[in-house]
């Protein structure tokens, strides 16, 4: 059944999945805990339910209108610097809980803030503004590597000589490389990658 409505990080659900989460469970309970008969109309209930969750689902995809009728819309707390108290008000955020979620993301002067708004799932975006920005490479023009992403090539002590293939080398290069990193034999390795840059991170086992 949870395949069927679709797996959702606890921490980004909304209150329409919490909900539909607390009342599957307690038809859990009474399929479990129920007389002889609670357990076939409970699991008609969840079924039911079921069903409803899968078209909901669908309808907030193909709906906007459906979207922010279940789900909402982003509330504005901070605009260019400024609270905006009555959207507190209306979300029921404390300006010292709304302070405390600023620091979380490193910001510590609501003046540094273009824009702050909660999300559907309660989560707190922030945008600074540009003159608060960090400065990027890109800002700069600098160019740097693309290290992408880290290939497995031992884990455990052992060699994944599949992953070590589709890298273009092979066994005689991966030793002479562990070599450089102070490790002779591959069973001491807890874990090795290589990302797309060629640069080879060797990690070895603990000594206990």
């Amino acid at each position: 059944m949870g395949r069927i409505i679709g797996r959702k990080l606890i921490s980004k659900i909304t209150f329409f999945d919490f909900i539909v989460g607390i009342t599957l469970g307690s038809i859990s309970v009474r399929i479990a805990l129920g007389s002889q008969e609670s357990p076939f109309l409970a699991t008609i209930s969840a079924i039911v339910i079921t069903i409803l969750v899968v078209i909901t689902d669908y309808l907030d995809i193909k709906s906007i209108n459906f979207r922010k009728l279940v789900d909402g819309e982003p509330i504005i707390l901070i605009s260019n610097g400024k609270l905006l108290d009555y959207n507190l008000k209306k979300v029921k955020i404390t300006i010292n809980k709304l302070m405390m979620q600023l620091r979380e993301k490193d910001v510590f002067n609501i003046d540094d803030v273009a824009l702050a708004a909660v999300e559907s799932d309660g989560e707190l975006t922030v945008l600074l503004k540009v003159n608060k920005q960090p400065i990027t490479t890109g800002d700069l023009n600098i160019s740097t590597n693309y290290n992408g992403l880290t290939r497995d090539i031992i884990i455990d002590g052992k060699i994944m000589y599949n992953n070590l293939k589709c890298t273009n080398h092979d066994e005689q290069w991966l030793r002479e490389q562990l070599k450089t990193h102070n490790v002779c034999n591959v069973e001491e390795v807890f874990y090795a990658g290589l990302n797309a840059a060629g640069i080879l991170y060797v990690s070895t086992k603990t000594k206990q």
